[in-house]
């Protein structure tokens, strides 16, 4: 018995083709929507951010100097300019000193004129005197002449002392502490006050020790105060860290306008830029943060999403630097990867 198989064959053929489109619609209406971008290698300066203490380039604490009374003090508030006193005292007894050694000085050389007559005269009449006299007298007038000398370096030591009867400033600025008033006797080594340069101000910044490598002096660094911005430039990187914190410290001058905004001992916030190195980019919204890991949705070919691990180095504005198995060129989802599954299947919408 022969059986004619074409009238099945095409009852199937005509069955299938619903079917067939029936499952592409399906899969075409499951497609996740996405928008995606590329994988760039591109050089980056990337910034990093610290928090930062104002300090004055300079800041000093006065001391007397001397063993006196304090005549009149600087109180804290004033400004001074460099040169200016800040203290004086009483030398009375320092000049009385003086006038003493002075004194002694014009004896000595008295005593030296007569001696020196006193060897000439013995020095003519060596016949009728006797050598250990003519020496005697020769010794004595070698002593008076060093007395005087002596004498002359104390003069010049009271001096040095007076001139410290008044205590000048270092340096241009303000008085921010008084340690002793007026009337009190110090000593030499006494703190009087302590002064700061409001004038001149720098930012030190801790900042990680793996970044040492890369704070280049000179550069542009941004300082944050409230609602405030200034530009400050990187004066040096210190090449020490500090044992508990791993922190090095990076000083950042302030421009001559800073004292307008900003005053020694304010925190601030800093960012300071790294030199540039060469790495692949994505954007920042491509990254999808989950508890099993850090990665992107790249675009195959075949409209699928494939999950690929990274691990994210820096960021640079709207980008950031990552390090995975990705190449430049790579699609990767931007809009819509937090929904997507390994293997999904996606529709572009626009590209980026």
């Amino acid at each position: 018995m022969t059986v004619n198989l074409r009238p099945i064959v095409m009852l199937l053929a005509l069955t299938a083709t619903p079917i067939t489109a029936a499952l592409g619609q399906d899969q075409e209406a499951t497609a996740v929507p996405v928008t995606v971008s590329e994988v760039r290698a591109e050089n980056i300066t990337p910034t990093v951010p610290a928090a930062g203490t104002v300090f004055s380039r300079q800041a000093a604490q006065i001391t007397a100097g001397l063993p006196a009374q304090i005549e009149w003090i600087a109180e804290p508030g004033d400004s001074v300019i460099q040169g200016q006193p800040v203290a004086r005292f009483d030398c009375g007894l320092l000049e009385l000193r003086r006038e003493e050694q002075l004194a002694q000085v014009d004896r000595e050389k008295v005593n030296l004129k007569s001696l020196v007559e006193e060897v000439s005269r013995l020095e003519k009449a060596r016949l009728a005197t006797s050598i250990n006299q003519l020496e005697r007298v020769r010794a004595n007038r070698d002593l008076a002449a060093s007395e005087i000398r002596v004498v002359e370096v104390r003069i010049r030591q009271t001096s040095k002392e007076l001139e410290r009867c008044t205590a000048l400033a270092p340096f241009s600025g303000v008085v921010t502490r008084q340690e002793r008033y007026q009337g009190e006797d110090v000593d030499r080594g006494d703190i009087l006050l302590s002064m700061t340069d409001t004038l001149h101000l720098e930012v030190r910044a801790s900042v990680p020790i793996r970044y040492l490598p890369r704070i280049r002096a000179g550069g542009n660094a941004e300082i944050r105060m409230k609602e405030q911005r200034l530009q400050g430039t990187i004066r040096t990187a210190v090449p020490a860290a500090d044992a508990l914190s791993q922190t090095f410290e990076v000083r950042i001058d302030l421009p001559e306008s800073a004292p307008v905004h900003v005053a020694a001992g304010q925190l601030v916030s800093v960012s300071l830029p790294l030199a540039a190195n060469a790495a692949l980019t994505v954007p920042r919204d491509s990254v999808v943060l989950r508890a099993d890991g850090t990665y992107v949705m790249r675009i195959e070919q075949a409209g699928t999403a494939r999950r690929v691990d990274i691990e994210v180095a820096e960021a640079m504005g709207e980008r950031v630097a990552v390090r995975g198995n990705l190449s430049p060129g790579d699609r990767i989802a931007v809009r819509g990867a937090e929904s997507l599954s390994d293997g999904a299947a996606v529709v572009i919408y626009t590209e980026s």
